[in-house]
């Protein structure tokens, strides 16, 4: 059954030409929310001695229409590691907003004499958007154009019953001063004793002062904890020799030097009471500077410096330089060097939240998933994402949780990981294959909202807390001082499914998991990625549509190695092309069992210089039915459709392909999967009809090859004894498809389950 779906699908925006909407007068409580407002050829610079133009993007703070003074600009295109701080005043006249926008432009990360720019805007609602135009002048040149803005909800929320930070007040990152007692107390419950015990394994860990990851810093601030709880000096002055040595080992990169910076912000903090004078005002200074250096960014030709946004590598330097300006935030000894500088660390602190708010609106998805892939996504987050978070809720009282994507980082992980196993392992995406694992739940537990936290805890408490191997997930000793402080003494705790979807959709990236249940080992999650908002300039992998399944203790589906290479992933690839970019979700239905039907459809791969294109698309439908009535616990369904130029010679041979981590035989078209449990997924290719099937070895198990055809149509099942026969009638993609009481049949661009 074929579609037409035409190639080189370009969606056209046409502006200007239309009479003007007629706006009704605007309600007062419109303009409420973090809004950002994109003005076009906003800024400007010579190059070559002609002018050049660049978008400038503009982040306000509303509420019912009233407006906080303080406005931030960013012009990416010109100035990547920059922001531009300056003040806004709205008015209303009539159906209008008019704003007035008085801007300090910084011209480059280096420097520190801003050029001054003023824009006057007027704004209108269109929707669910903004539109209005701009009149402005900067560098001595006149500016005007269109404006297009999105109001979202406010990110920073204040935390009630706030305490200000007195001067010379430490500790105050992960937990406050007076918190202190309650934390000794803490120290010893049942709880307090493990964490403690898992601390002193982890400090007797090698310390590396040089390496992806120094944990120098990392191992001081686990000493100092120590120091904190039994207000003793000696595990201060071990701390101390460390941070010394920590300090004077130079790096070459940012990116390792992130990791320094922040560990020495964490020790410098716990440890400030037992440090001298002089090795505070050493340690303060050196910080100081270590936060202007993270902010300003490098060269890419430097070690592959990333300024991006989204990028792993911005998100591990802005995180450690706004760790570092709070850590001294009102500290004496700072003073001295901030007034050198002509900027505060408070300044500092705030020009790194505008980057970690950006990190996580573009690389974090609505539910957690990271457009980076697992590993490049965790990593900042333990390293210097969650301590910064947790630093500005202690220390500046904003909560940035709550109302951002952060706050599904965990339950994200949650619905992924095979709970109550100690390892909370997940089938992962991107490069590595895998992620911070129990350390993402050590140091981000005490930020988890308050509704999703019974349960988190479910999981916490079988897999790593007392229930489970007593690690409560440290393996740093950087994560200890994060437990302890987070671990909530009381609170409710509740089956995740009494508290999340069996289903977790992740609608801006487009990623979907589909969990049975939670209960034990047994439990199957399946997922699928169409890599909906690729974001180039940043970690991406070949895997638009691909798909992973475990359950029953099996791993059926799981990603191959870390290479990069289309045949990496589970997908349907053309070896005499390139492997596709996007996909965007086109069908997504879901049951409260966790059952679901995903359909994506493809960017269409074109012969380049063709006229009129040659080239092709895929359809891909993904179904997952945990209702049983097929007479197995775990029935799944891919059907593979190509459309446009499919029988030219680049686009002719396409190759089906799954990893598996199991056993493989072949049997005609059908493959039997058999996991070491006895637990058994058998595969059977529905069309082509005459399907040359192969399994090849490789380096995370077996590879199942699938040729002879230009669509595809596979069904598996998982059971635990003899799979339920398969019953055809018809082919190709026109095939019903009969196991048990199930019927699958594919209709124009999704399969459909009757029993669904």
């Amino acid at each position: 059954m074929k579609i037409n779906y035409f190639l080189g699908a370009i969606l056209t925006l046409f502006i200007g030409g239309a009479k003007a909407p007629n706006f009704k007068q605007i309600e007062q409580n419109i303009l409420s929310g973090d809004i950002n407002l994109q003005l076009k050829n906003g800024v400007w610079r010579k190059l070559e001695e002609k002018p050049i133009y660049q978008d400038l993007f503009l982040d306000i703070t509303c509420n019912n229409s009233k407006c906080q003074p303080e406005v931030w600009g960013y012009a990416p295109k010109f100035n990547p590691d920059v922001d531009h701080q300056g003040t806004v005043n709205v008015t209303q006249n009539n159906n209008a907003w008019l704003l007035d926008i008085d801007l300090n432009i910084l011209p480059n990360p280096w420097s520190e004499k801003t050029e001054n720019a003023k824009y006057t805007i007027e704004l209108v609602p269109n929707k669910d958007t903004l539109i209005g135009s701009y009149t402005g002048n900067y560098n001595n040149q006149t500016l005007q154009g269109k404006v297009t803005g999105t109001i979202n909800p406010t990110i920073s929320e204040p935390v009630a019953n706030f305490s200000p930070i007195q001067q010379k007040e430490h500790p105050r990152l992960i937990f406050r001063k007076n918190q202190i007692p309650l934390l000794q107390q803490k120290a010893k419950t049942p709880e307090g004793k493990a964490i403690l015990a898992q601390l002193n394994r982890t400090l007797k860990q090698p310390i590396y002062y040089d390496g992806f990851v120094p944990n120098g810093g990392y191992h001081a601030t686990g000493y100092c904890l120590l120091s904190v709880l039994n207000n003793d000096r000696k595990p201060a002055e071990t701390a101390w020799d460390i941070v010394e040595k920590s300090i004077k080992t130079p790096k070459k990169r940012l990116l390792e030097q992130s990791a320094v910076v922040s560990g020495v912000a964490l020790a410098y903090d716990l440890c400030y009471q037992q440090w001298g004078l002089e090795q505070q005002k050493q340690v303060a200074t050196w910080l100081y500077r270590q936060g202007d250096l993270l902010l300003k960014g490098d060269s890419p030709k430097n070690g592959g410096w990333n300024s991006n946004a989204w990028s792993n590598w911005q998100a591990r330097a802005k995180g450690a330089s706004g760790l570092a300006a709070l850590a001294i935030l009102n500290d004496p000894n700072s003073i001295n060097e901030a007034k050198l500088k002509q900027q505060s660390p408070l300044y500092i602190a705030q020009r790194s939240e505008r980057n970690i708010k950006r990190y996580l609106a573009t690389a974090i998805g609505n539910q957690g998933f990271g457009t980076e892939g697992d590993h490049y996504t965790t990593e900042p987050w333990i390293l210097t994402i969650i301590p910064f978070l947790q630093a500005y809720k202690q220390v500046l009282g904003q909560d940035l949780v709550t109302n951002s994507h952060a706050a599904w980082m965990l339950p994200h992980y949650v619905t992924r990981s095979l709970s109550p196993d100690a390892t909370l392992p997940i089938a992962t995406y991107g490069r590595h294959r895998h992620y911070a694992g129990k350390s993402l739940y050590a140091m981000g537990l005490g930020l988890v909202p308050e509704s999703f936290l019974p349960g988190v805890m479910w999981v916490f408490n079988r897999s790593i807390g007392l229930e489970g191997d007593q690690s409560f997930g440290i393996q740093s000793p950087l994560e200890a001082a994060y437990i302890l402080a987070g671990y909530p003494q009381q609170t409710k705790i509740s089956n995740p499914a009494e508290i999340f979807d069996h289903t977790l959709v992740d609608e801006e990236k487009g990623f979907y998991v589909f969990r049975s249940r939670w209960q034990d080992n047994q439990d199957f999650i399946a997922s699928i990625y169409t890599q909906q908002q690729p974001l180039t300039g940043s970690w991406s992998f070949p895997d638009v549509g691909s798909f992973r399944i475990w359950g029953l203790g099996g791993r059926w589906a799981i990603p191959g190695p870390s290479e990069g290479k289309w045949e990496d992933e589970n997908v349907v690839m053309m070896p005499k092309t390139k492997p596709w970019k996007k996909g965007q979700s086109i069908v997504f239905q879901s049951r409260l069992n966790g059952s679901g039907i995903v359909s994506l459809i493809t960017n269409p791969i074109i012969r380049p210089n063709s006229e009129p294109p040659v080239g092709v698309r895929s359809i891909r439908s993904f179904a997952v039915d945990y209702s049983g009535a097929s007479g197995s616990p775990g029935l799944f369904a891919v059907v593979d459709q190509f459309v446009g130029s499919t029988q030219e010679k680049e686009f002719k041979e396409k190759i089906w392909v799954m990893h598996t981590a199991e056993q493989v035989s072949i049997s005609k078209n059908t493959c039997t999967i058999q996991s070491a449990n006895g637990a058994t997924m058998q595969l059977t290719f529905i069309t082509p009809s005459s399907v040359q099937l192969r399994a090849q070895k490789t380096a995370t198990g077996n590879k199942i090859l699938a040729k002879g055809g230009d669509d595809y149509f596979v069904v598996m099942t998982v059971q635990k004894g003899k799979a339920p026969p398969v019953k055809v009638i018809g082919t190709g993609l026109d095939a019903i498809v009969t196991i048990g009481k199930q019927e699958i049949t594919f209709v124009k661009d999704k399969i459909i389950l009757q029993d669904f």
